[in-house]
Parts: C-alpha cells; sequence; structure tokens
C-alpha cells in the first residue's frame, strides 16, 4: 500500500474513525482489497497470522464464497446490511458455521471514486445457537407433552390459560380455551373447595393438589387428580402456574365400589343377627370372626376358638348329626348350604340359615373352611300384622305360617285402633297404604314402637326423601315391594328384638347430651345422614373420601349407643 504519508486522505480519515472506536471493524482498500482492521476485530482471526495489509481473500478462504459476492456488491456502491447471516469460519485451525449481523458501507477516495469498504460486524453465533437449541428443545416438549397422557396448561396467577396440550384441547371444546380460567372447567360443587386452596398455596408457596371434576366437551364431568405449581421471578412475584391434570375417574369409581363393599361387610360383620367363622381343617377349632356377639351365639366368651364337636352340642339333638357330616364334608371341597335349629341362652329354640365354604391355601391344598349363618327367626310365634289392602301375596309367601303368626288388615285406621291391645310383634304397612296416610298416623305408630315396630313395603324406588322422612317418623326400615323373601325375613327379625329393648343404664346421657359432644366434623357427617345423603354425597360436600366419611359415621354411631341407621335417626329427632 506504500508510505502512510502517500495514502489517500479517504483512506486516512476512515481508518482514523474506526481505530477510535471499540465496535469491530475492518476496512478493504485498493484493487488486492487489502485488510485493515481495530482491535475489537481482532478475536475474529483467531489462530489467523499477519493478516494486517493482506487481501480479504487470502485472510477468509474459507469464507470468500460467502462474503466475496457482499463486498464486490458495496465496492459496486451499494450499502449491504444482513442479521445473523451464516459464514463458514476458521478458527485455530477448526473449522466451524458461524452467525454475523453486519453492514457494508463503499468508501470513496479523495477523488470521489470507490476504493474501499468499511465492514461493522458483530457476531451472533451464540445466540442463534441457543434460539435454535430452543426451539428444538420447545419442539421436544410440545411433541412429548401431547402425547403423554395428562391434561397440561400455562396460566396466569389469576388463572387464566395461556397455554395447553393437545390433550386438554381434545378434552374440552377448543373453542372455550382462549381466554378461559381454570375453574371454567371445573365442577360448580369443586369450585369453592378449590378456589380455597388455591388461595392457601398462594400463601404458603406450596404446590397445588386437589381432586376435581372437570367438564369433558360432551358436558360430562370426570374426576381428575389436578396438581400445579407456582413459578416465580427474581423478585419472588409469582407470574405463571404450570399444571397437569390426570384423569381418576375409573379409579375413584373402583375405589368408591370397593369402600361401598367393605361398608356392606363392616354392615355385615357387626349384624348380631348373623355370625362369620372359620375354621382349621387340622384341629377343627372354630373361631367367630365376629366375636363380639360370642355370647348371643352361645359361644364361650372366654376361648378365641372352640372345637366343631363342642358348637355342634350347642344344637337341637335332632339336627347334630347333619351338622357334625358338614365339616368332613366342605373339607373335602365341597359348598353347601342348610337350615339347622340351635337354642337360645334362654332355651328359646333359633332357626338359622347357614352357608360353609373350603378356603384353599396357594397350593391349593384346604387347610380352612369358613362360613356365614344367618338367624332366620327368634321365636316360632312371632307375630307378624300385615296392613295391605291387597292380596298381599309376597309378603304371605316371605312371612310362613309355620314360622310366623300372621294377622292382616286391610286399613291402616283399622290396626291403629286395636293396636293398644295386640301382643308385641314387627308392623309390614304394605303396598297399598298411601304415603301421606302413613305419614299422618306416625305419630300414633310412634307410640308403640317399642311393642310394634313398624316396617313400610312399597314402591319408593329412587325416592330418597320418602325414605328418610319415614325413618324420620320412626319406621324401622323401608321395603321395596318386589325385594325377595329373605329381605323381608331379615327385616322382621331385625326388628324383632326391639319389642324388649335392655334398658338404658341409670345416668345415661341424654339425646342431646350425647350429640353436643360429638365434633364438628362428627355432626356434619350426622346432618348429612340426617338429610338423606349417602357416604358418596357427604364426602363429596365435606370434600373427603368416602373411606373417611365411612369412619366418621362408625365413630358416631358408637359414640351415640347405636347399632342402625334408624335408631341413629330416632337419636337425632330425639334431640
Amino acid at each position: 500500500m506504500g508510505a502512510i504519508s502517500q495514502w489517500d486522505p479517504g483512506l486516512v480519515s476512515t481508518l482514523n474513525l474506526m481505530l477510535d472506536t471499540r465496535f469491530a471493524m475492518f476496512l478493504t482498500w485498493g484493487p488486492d482489497n487489502c485488510l485493515l482492521y481495530n482491535d475489537a476485530y481482532a478475536p475474529v482471526l483467531s489462530g489467523k497470522s499477519s493478516c494486517m495489509g493482506r487481501s480479504f481473500e487470502s485472510v477468509f478462504p474459507e469464507a470468500w464464497e460467502r462474503t466475496g459476492p457482499l463486498l464486490r456488491e458495496a465496492l459496486g456502491g451499494k450499502s449491504i446490511y444482513l442479521e445473523d447471516f451464516q459464514v463458514p469460519l476458521e478458527r485455530d485451525g477448526r473449522l466451524s458455521d458461524t452467525w454475523w449481523s453486519f453492514c457494508y458501507s463503499p468508501i470513496r477516495s479523495e477523488s470521489g471514486t470507490i476504493s474501499g469498504v468499511l465492514g461493522v460486524v458483530h457476531e451472533t453465533t451464540r445466540r442463534v445457537l441457543a434460539e435454535r437449541a430452543l426451539r428444538s428443545s420447545e419442539t421436544a416438549f410440545r411433541y412429548v407433552a401431547d402425547k403423554v397422557p395428562a391434561l397440561m396448561w400455562r396460566s396466569d396467577p389469576q388463572g387464566r390459560l395461556e397455554w395447553v396440550n393437545q390433550r386438554l384441547e381434545d378434552f374440552t371444546a377448543a373453542s372455550q380455551l382462549p381466554g378461559a380460567r381454570w375453574d371454567d372447567l371445573v365442577h360448580p360443587e369443586d369450585r369453592s373447595l378449590g378456589a380455597a386452596l388455591h388461595r392457601a398455596c398462594v400463601v404458603d408457596g406450596r404446590p397445588f393438589e386437589a381432586q376435581q371434576r372437570l367438564r369433558r366437551d360432551d358436558g360430562a364431568y370426570r374426576w381428575h387428580l389436578v396438581r400445579a405449581q407456582q413459578v416465580f421471578d427474581d423478585a419472588g412475584r409469582l407470574v405463571i402456574w404450570c399444571g397437569s391434570a390426570v384423569d381418576i375417574d375409573d379409579w375413584r369409581a373402583a375405589a368408591d365400589e370397593i369402600s361401598e363393599r367393605d361398608g356392606r361387610f363392616h354392615e355385615i360383620l357387626h349384624a348380631p343377627a348373623s355370625l362369620m367363622w372359620s375354621a382349621d381343617v387340622a384341629s377343627r377349632r372354630i373361631e367367630g370372626l365376629n366375636p363380639v356377639f360370642r355370647a348371643s351365639w352361645a359361644l364361650p366368651s372366654g376361648a378365641t376358638s372352640m372345637r366343631w364337636e363342642d358348637w355342634v352340642a350347642t344344637l337341637l339333638p335332632d339336627d347334630r348329626g347333619a351338622m357334625l357330616a358338614v365339616f368332613d364334608r366342605v373339607a373335602a371341597g365341597d359348598t353347601l348350604h342348610w337350615d339347622f335349629r340351635g337354642e337360645a341362652p334362654d332355651g328359646t329354640p333359633r332357626w338359622f340359615h347357614a352357608t360353609a365354604f373350603p378356603i384353599p391355601d396357594r397350593h391349593g391344598a384346604i387347610t380352612k373352611i369358613g362360613g356365614l349363618l344367618v338367624e332366620m327367626t327368634r321365636r316360632t310365634d312371632a307375630r307378624v300384622y300385615i296392613v295391605d289392602a291387597s292380596d298381599s301375596e309376597p309378603l304371605h309367601r316371605a312371612l310362613p305360617g309355620d314360622v310366623y303368626k300372621i294377622r292382616r288388615f286391610d286399613d291402616l285406621s283399622v290396626f291403629l285402633s286395636v293396636s293398644d291391645d295386640l301382643l308385641p310383634g314387627v308392623v309390614m304397612i304394605g303396598p297399598s297404604a298411601p304415603l301421606p296416610q302413613i305419614v299422618a298416623a306416625a305419630p300414633s305408630l310412634k307410640t308403640t314402637a317399642a311393642r310394634l315396630p313398624w316396617i313400610v313395603v312399597g314402591t319408593l324406588d329412587n325416592q330418597l326423601g320418602d325414605v328418610v322422612l319415614l325413618m324420620k317418623h320412626g319406621a324401622s326400615n323401608v321395603l321395596p315391594a318386589d325385594a325377595p323373601g329373605e329381605i323381608y325375613r331379615a327385616a322382621v327379625q331385625a326388628a324383632l328384638p326391639l319389642h324388649a329393648p335392655t334398658p338404658a343404664p341409670s345416668g345415661r346421657p341424654s339425646a342431646q347430651q350425647r350429640i353436643a359432644e360429638l365434633s364438628l366434623r362428627e355432626r356434619q357427617v350426622l346432618e348429612g345422614l340426617v338429610a338423606g345423603g349417602t357416604n358418596k354425597s357427604i364426602a363429596q360436600k365435606l370434600g373427603l373420601s368416602p373411606r373417611t366419611v365411612e369412619t366418621y359415621r362408625a365413630q358416631l354411631m358408637d359414640r351415640l349407643g347405636v347399632r342402625t341407621l334408624a335408631e341413629l335417626l330416632r337419636v337425632a329427632a330425639d334431640a
């Protein structure tokens, strides 16, 4: 380029400008495009030596195919600006793709001709690669988020949805999502509890977790386990919620079914008219599984088990031989059903229906047998008063005359007119009696309930309110008109002991006192039962599981000293 003193004034002034700036800048000059650059540009030349004054093409041969045309355009008088322009560049002996944002401007000599190009460059490689990685990561995340079997979303602090995955779009109507709040998808009965929990999570900074019913696009609601995590900025402010919801509707249905099944088992196990037992085949020793009623079954109260032969000895002599053979037949693999007679502690004959079955171990060998005994009636002279204008044929067939003494009345008013003179027994009010008439007669029936507990038989399907109303007025039970005969017999048998109730111990607290001592949650469960609720409906109202409500219900009945729902309702009514 010759002596500096001979350089073109335009070159010198541009060079001085370039050297005084901290931006990475270079200058090419003359027909060979000689390269001049400032200190900020030096990192671009890492690994390249003796670059000052050499031609641009010789310094960047690997990039010339990309940058040469641009340089020639600038020498032709066109200013060029490009962003994130990809250029292959060799640094420290390693060739790699790089990205640049730059401006090429033509530089004129003193004579006015274009003799060089001024370049201002800024490398954007790191940002471009980071954005590319982020896009790739977002694509992968969206793919995963759309494939996982869960609803996923992101919302602002107020719960407005900002992003949802494909599963959530498919679950609900997509047109409802823009601008929607999360609570818009939640069942109205679950919103208040969810809102309270949400507020508590905001205060405590803990994740949100709840079981909520979410509305599907067809309007149906399904239970989901909903979890959401707060995201805070550097200043500690809540900026978004990230959440997921997993469908647990089938699981809850199965759990409720198990809970109800356990509840039925619990009722059977604690029913005084039934006994569950198991026996060891080798030792022939039998053990009652609900020993709280051992005395009523003439089982020794001090021993945990007894020999089968000793138990058979408590039966009436005519039935002992058949009962002795049962053990060996069941131990050989048979399942048997039979009726037999026993004797109550007071000497009264008792009829039983029994079932016995083998219990194999994991190898298939029968090492135990088990069974269930249900008492059919405590006394052969039990009286049943049927109040029904119709033929009452189903009731007569269910309550045979050789077991019960039956007396029929065509009208409830006729029965009430003579009720004070009747011997203790059970009243069966048949389907012909209108509900208003029964309700009107309830006070009179209640005064005789100690001697004449009453059962309503009618067509009350899906009329829970009527059933609860009758129970509140003192009915011992409410049965459908098409119930099997064994249901009627079991209801009569359960009601018969009520004609001679055990007197309450002296000093026993009143109903009001006992209810006043209940916990808040026990009172809430009691109110739900009085209102006709089921374990499941009460659980939904209180935000509990049906199993928890069942536990409170058992505690409640234990504290109030009752065994049946009817007794529980009577205590509540008395209070």
